[in-house]
């Protein structure tokens, strides 16, 4: 007897344990979700300059639809119509895959917006990206890459690119010249592809020294120490001055500085500037 009733409680409580269930799954729901963007039939030849690849949505339906929602991993596809290179489509559920019966209601925008053009190929530089500095003592002195890179995209913006950036190149410590493999930052410049996706960077760490270098002013000639790399210092056998107004101007290699000898009557007038080199 005690069984048959175990038995008999057991049933009802999964009999009601299911209306309750389904009465809750029939009742109305509402759930806020990204729901991904897919394009398909893009013509052949052309490529996105922008395009929307999710959009804020709430999702309303009944508990089992919502449930399918969830599990389904639903997506909204828009065949792209083949002349137009620009235009847009609705956020509706007529294009909704895969089909589920619930309602979606944009959270900032009711439509889709996407602009096309036609993909080229274009070659162009590496310009390197350095963060940080060298050891105490020592100078960053500059950089060169290996060869330049092919990049894909839509005509539009590869017109206006004529360069890449690498990630960070950190310099924090460096006491000597380096060669680094780094790869290419194209996020959000509306680039496809870059060949290749990686370039090696060498960069040149330089010891800072002091030297005395001889300053020509007309018929007259003094002496400056120069401070710099040293492997721009060193090569330097003399400097020219001339005079503008009432100061001293002496041009001196780029990524130098002068420091007047103590005493030096020149001293009081002259003014650090620089020149690049010729």
């Amino acid at each position: 007897m005690r069984v048959e009733t175990l038995k008999e409680l057991t049933v009802a409580f999964v009999v009601s344990l299911t209306l309750w269930f389904y009465a809750k799954m029939n009742k109305t729901y509402e759930i806020q979700m990204k729901m991904p963007v897919e394009y398909v039939n893009v013509p052949e030849g052309m490529t996105f300059i922008t395009k929307v690849d999710s959009v804020p949505v709430r999702v309303k339906g009944k508990g089992f639809d919502i449930l399918k929602v969830a599990l389904s991993r639903p997506r909204l596809v828009y065949e792209v119509p083949e002349f137009e290179t620009s235009g847009s489509f609705p956020v509706d559920t007529a294009y909704l895959r895969p089909k589920v019966k619930v309602t979606l209601v944009p959270i900032l925008h009711n439509k889709v917006f996407y602009e096309m053009d036609r993909e080229t190929t274009k070659t162009v530089s590496v310009i390197p990206i350095f963060k940080g500095k060298p050891k105490k003592g020592y100078v960053f002195l500059g950089w060169s890459v290996d060869g330049m890179v092919e990049i894909r995209g839509p005509s539009k913006v590869l017109e206006r690119t004529d360069s890449i950036p690498t990630y960070p190149i950190d310099l924090t410590g460096r006491k000597r010249d380096f060669s680094k493999t780094v790869g290419l930052f194209t996020e959000g410049m509306g680039i496809t592809e870059v060949k290749p996706e990686s370039v090696v960077v060498h960069v040149r760490i330089d010891t800072v020294v002091q030297v005395e270098v001889p300053v020509v002013l007309r018929d007259s000639v003094f002496t400056v120490h120069l401070i710099g790399p040293k492997r721009v210092v060193e090569d330097v056998r003399s400097l020219k001055a001339f005079d503008v107004g009432d100061s001293l101007i002496i041009s001196k290699p780029e990524g130098t500085r002068i420091v007047i000898p103590e005493g030096d009557e020149k001293g009081d007038t002259l003014q650090q500037q620089g020149h690049k080199d010729s």
